[in-house]
């Protein structure tokens, strides 16, 4: 067999992506997932879009040709012209003069690009201390060096950010979600942000802010993004769709400077040339007919909720055993174990022996060592589950207590 490349020999598979695999299995529970809830999907509007979009398709051939057809790799313009409403006009990301907005096929995609674009093998990519594995992976795809930088529950440290960027050689991209971050569901203060930004214009380092999370509020104020603060094209501003309407749609955008997106535009014609067409059309005939700022209210007084019974069911169960952050949107909680409890062990012993599913700390550490702590899911199980699961999870630390 021809030798595989050094960047895919020693390539793993996500351990969030395989553990989708036991989840299905008989008897399971999960805090694991990192999905929106089922109970979110706007299936209705979607099934009378599709019978509409069907019922023009067959008066209006050109229909078909602009929906069935390859189309342009830039995106459906029906849908760029709602989301450059809602995200640059709304939002005020992106300056309409130099910056753009253009459709990916998930903010994955654009991660993958981004470092297709920028990463020469050995370049480093700063991160925070615990950040996304999927954006890890797709570094590490590109053979980029990614390290990690120090991180509180006010976001990425100013300070220990400015150390590595001049320690570490040939530093190309700064990578974060600031807003309800994936694993940890922190949010960076304005302050941060702000101070984050300046530091990438000094030493000229891009920006690759991920906020597929950012409408999901439940408590707290609105933080601008880093994008909104960007005056010099330093800035690449990763959305989703697949939080907000259905991951299964596929799409995602970014916004950025006009050449810069030229170049995304090359790199995805050698992934896939155009984002699926009738995908792109349902969104955006959802956008253009239904209000999406109420269906985005209704997903977030569902997750309010959860959030709130998690919160509730890891006081009274975990107080005093464990610490763990508090998020005011977002997906996700970070529990802190006992600094002795390694996190992998603690995962594989709630799989072997409590049947739940978590993620262990590890799988969002650029360097992949051990931490003594593990990511929490909310969004997805019903709230009896969550209160159960959070035992489970307390029966299992007095279990380690008496094992030890």
């Amino acid at each position: 067999m021809t030798e595989l490349a050094k960047r895919m020999k020693t390539a793993e598979p996500s351990i969030v992506r395989e553990l989708y695999k036991v989840w299905t299995l008989p008897g399971m529970h999960s805090l694991g997932a990192g999905n929106p809830s089922l109970k979110t999907f706007p299936v209705k509007e979607m099934e009378e879009i599709s019978k509409q979009i069907y019922e023009e398709c067959a008066r209006d051939h050109s229909m078909v040709d602009a929906i069935f057809s390859y189309g342009v790799t830039e995106g459906d313009d029906p849908l760029r012209k709602e989301l450059k409403k809602r995200y640059m006009e709304y939002y005020k990301n992106g300056n309409p003069k130099t910056d753009d907005l253009q459709i990916f096929t998930g903010a994955q995609q654009v991660i993958d690009l981004t470092a297709k674009c920028f990463l020469n093998s050995g370049d480093v990519v700063l991160t925070e201390e615990h950040s996304y594995s999927g954006a890890i992976s797709a570094f590490w795809g590109y053979e980029g060096k990614v390290v990690g930088v120090k991180t509180d529950e006010e976001g990425m440290l100013p300070d220990a950010l400015e150390e590595m960027l001049q320690k570490e050689e040939h530093v190309k991209l700064i990578y974060l979600i600031p807003t309800f971050q994936n694993p940890m569901g922190i949010v960076t203060t304005l302050d941060r942000r702000q101070a984050i930004y300046d530091l990438a214009v000094k030493y000229d380092v891009m920006i690759l802010e991920d906020s597929p999370y950012f409408e999901l509020r439940y408590s707290g104020e609105y933080v601008p993004s880093i994008k909104s603060l960007d005056k010099t094209g330093h800035v690449i501003f990763a959305g989703s769709l697949s939080k907000v309407l259905t991951p299964g749609v596929r799409l995602g955008f970014a916004i950025a400077n006009k050449n810069l997106l030229a170049k995304l535009t090359v790199g995805k014609q050698c992934q896939d040339m155009n984002n699926p067409g009738y995908n792109q059309r349902i969104a955006a005939r959802y956008i253009e007919n239904y209000d999406l700022s109420a269906h985005i209210q209704d997903c977030c007084t569902l997750y309010r909720s959860k959030r709130d019974t998690m919160m509730n069911a890891l006081e009274k169960e975990l107080t005093g055993k464990a610490t763990w952050t508090h998020p005011e949107g977002g997906f996700f909680v970070w529990l802190t174990l006992p600094s002795h409890i390694s996190g992998d062990e603690f995962t594989r012993y709630l799989i072997d022996k409590k049947k739940l599913i978590t993620v262990c700390g590890s799988a969002y550490r650029p360097d992949g060592s051990d931490v003594n702590a593990i990511r929490l899911n909310f969004s997805v199980p019903s709230e009896e589950e969550i209160q159960f699961c959070v035992h489970l999870i307390r029966e299992a630390l007095e279990e380690w207590v008496d094992k030890a």
